[in-house]
């Protein structure tokens, strides 16, 4: 998959504040105001037949920059063990992989009026329980305390895990064969999802859009001949907040393609 493709991934699906459990641990000062966790399986399918299947986390924090003190790192730690931190300096660099897990880490921080917004995504591993279900620790640390909140990663009221929505790919065309234009996407879409988005680029162009989840066609549209990178992105979300911290909690199932118009 590109890297085009796959950073305007992280960055669409970090969009997916209900009820889940959380638990408030250290808050010397509460700067955390929101939290947005997800992890995407995104399945991989190539001209020449080879089939890929990996997992991405994502994670997006806002941080009052009105408090008198300065956040100057989030820490998010996994279920699984894994830890994860975006410092204050860095700036969203792609194709950077963490020496620790051998995956590429995305980081950055930008300010956002009075608030900092920090993101992290781990890409491409390939076993989900790196990441895992249950407690996600995210810590905001400054000069001499720390703001930290443990998020529980699924279902609202029970210990079952989120699902990972079903997604088949388009069901029409057939992408396999060489395309022509005008060209409508159509798919099955599942009876759980709550978000459904596509991505199309080819040629220095691109197509996007998002959907309510009952949508199953995109078009028609002309696309520029020659090979275009086909997406599409069924997700579902769960909202609420905890410790006066909003969240959003979320899984998705991408399928990510490739297709010839003639």
């Amino acid at each position: 998959m590109s890297k085009q493709i796959k950073f305007w991934m992280v960055l669409l699906l970090i969009f997916i504040s209900g009820c889940s459990e959380g638990r408030k641990d250290v808050r010397d000062i509460s700067v955390i105001t929101s939290i947005d966790l997800g992890t995407t399986n995104t399945k991989l399918n190539l001209l020449d037949g080879s089939k890929i299947s990996d997992y991405d986390l994502r994670v997006s924090v806002r941080t009052k920059e009105d408090t008198g003190v300065q956040v100057q790192s989030i820490t998010v730690n996994t279920p699984s063990g894994a830890s994860f931190t975006c410092e204050r300096d860095d700036s969203g660099a792609i194709d950077q992989k963490d020496p620790e897990y051998g995956i590429e880490v995305i980081r950055d921080f930008e300010l956002d009026g009075n608030e900092g917004v920090w993101t992290l995504a781990a890409i491409a591993n390939l076993e989900y329980e790196f990441f895992g279900d249950g407690i996600y620790t995210i810590t905001a640390q400054y000069e001499n305390g720390k703001d930290q909140i443990e998020l529980r990663y699924g279902e609202p009221g029970s210990d079952d895990p989120l699902p990972f929505p079903k997604n088949n790919g388009f069901k029409e065309p057939d992408v396999t064969q060489p395309m022509t234009s005008p060209i409508t996407f159509k798919w099955d879409t599942d009876p759980i999802a709550q978000n459904i988005s596509v991505y199309f680029a080819g040629g220095g162009l691109t197509k996007s859009d998002q959907f309510p989840a009952t949508t199953t066609s995109f078009g028609p549209y002309d696309y520029a001949p020659g090979q275009w990178e086909l997406e599409l992105a069924i997700t579902v979300e769960r909202k609420g907040t905890v410790d006066g911290v909003r969240f959003t909690i979320s899984k998705g199932t991408v399928y990510s393609g490739e297709g010839v118009v003639k």
